[in-house]
């Protein structure tokens, strides 16, 4: 059964559960919705229930009550006890509308995602053109099929969607990730200040490689950049990037970097640690990833590489940012592996991202990219 939207300010002091979303780019995507939410329910009692790997993006944030962290599954029970009145399920899964059900949450509001609209009371219309769809491609000789969306608004706008539906404003908003002043000595764990601009590289990616630029590309970058600024390199990425980290890191060494001037701390940090060193860097040279999203919600600037994603969608909410991509007829694809020869991110050479980067940096590229 479907309920007409209502303002969430007609209950009062409504207590509101928001499902949090299982990644952390889509984490950030989601804080507009979060402020437009408080500023329609300055009132209410909004707790986040979220993956406690996740929790330190929300711990300062000042739009919720408070935090509901969970390992592999909620605590059902206590979510019982808690008697909220609305369930906002950023996510499009059965799962997470399968435990705001369970939860005994009478109003569910989220979008008819995956099998589950007879869970949902509110469900969130998405309009036809904005709704995945596959096609086949031939290119290169090869035919595939590809995810594609006929318009294309920021997947930010969509979680905006939900609280609109209550009744709140849709408009954008910059996401915010805040650290306490007493969380910044994470750093000394890592690094010294000794007076260098600290540029971050992230060349994982947790969706897999098409979405990866070639690791000895970031490191070639690195060194380019280094004959033009005096710039300490911080090598970032979680548990699974620590391959492709120690790749950059050898080449980095073996082009004679100094000791100090190259620190990898893949798959050494928390996201606290990695929030702490992403607001002491300078900039931030990535792919399409989590930390990209981090980076630009902290206030740093941010270069970003793309292949088989695409920014129009879940590019970083941030104006200092600079976005690479070169146009090829197969992009974006949103597959995890590239069916041909990787074109996309192939096109994509160094001069043009050391570009990039010294322009963040504010310093002059004597050489320029080449044409």
């Amino acid at each position: 059964m479907t309920q007409s939207p209502k303002s969430v300010t007609d209950k009062g002091a409504a207590r509101i559960l928001i499902r949090a979303t299982n990644w952390i780019g889509d984490s950030v995507m989601t804080m507009p919705a979060v402020q437009r939410l408080r500023e329609l329910a300055p009132g209410a009692h909004i707790a986040m229930l979220c993956p406690g790997k996740l929790i330190d993006l929300w711990r300062h944030n000042p739009y919720l009550n408070d935090l509901i962290p969970f390992g592999r599954t909620p605590d059902l029970d206590d979510l019982r006890e808690r008697e909220f009145d609305i369930a906002i399920i950023f996510p499009n899964s059965f799962r997470s509308a399968w435990e705001c059900k369970r939860a005994n949450i009478p109003r569910r509001i989220g979008f008819a995602g995956h099998w589950r609209r007879f869970l949902l009371t509110d469900i969130v219309r998405q309009p036809r053109s904005e709704r995945a769809s596959y096609e086949t491609r031939s290119v290169a000789g090869k035919r595939f099929r590809v995810k594609v969306f006929r318009s294309a608004r920021h997947q930010s706008e969509h979680y905006l969607d939900i609280v609109s539906h209550l009744g709140g404003n849709r408009d954008p908003a910059p996401p915010r990730v805040r650290l306490a002043i007493e969380e910044m000595p994470a750093l000394n764990k890592f690094l010294r200040d000794d007076g260098r601009p600290v540029v971050a590289i992230n060349a994982g990616a947790e969706y897999g490689p098409a979405k990866r630029w070639p690791a000895e590309r970031f490191a070639q970058t690195a060194i380019k950049v280094t004959e033009a600024a005096d710039v300490r390199w911080l090598i970032v990425g979680g548990k699974g990037d620590v391959e492709i980290a120690g790749q950059i890191e050898a080449q980095l060494r073996d082009a004679r970097l100094p000791d100090s001037s190259v620190i990898n701390v893949a798959g050494k940090t928390t996201v606290l640690d990695l929030c702490a060193l992403l607001r002491f860097a300078k900039l931030l040279l990535t792919n399409d990833t989590g930390p990209m999203h981090i980076a630009a919600a902290l206030g740093t600037p941010t270069v970003s590489i793309w292949g088989s994603t695409s920014p129009e969608l879940t590019g970083p909410l941030s104006p200092r940012s600079i976005v690479i991509r070169q146009p090829v007829e197969c992009s974006p694809c949103f597959l995890r592996k590239c069916p041909i020869d990787f074109r996309c991110m192939d096109r994509i050479q160094v001069p043009e991202v050391v570009a990039a980067v010294l322009k963040q940096l504010g310093v002059e590229d004597k050489a320029g990219p080449k044409p």
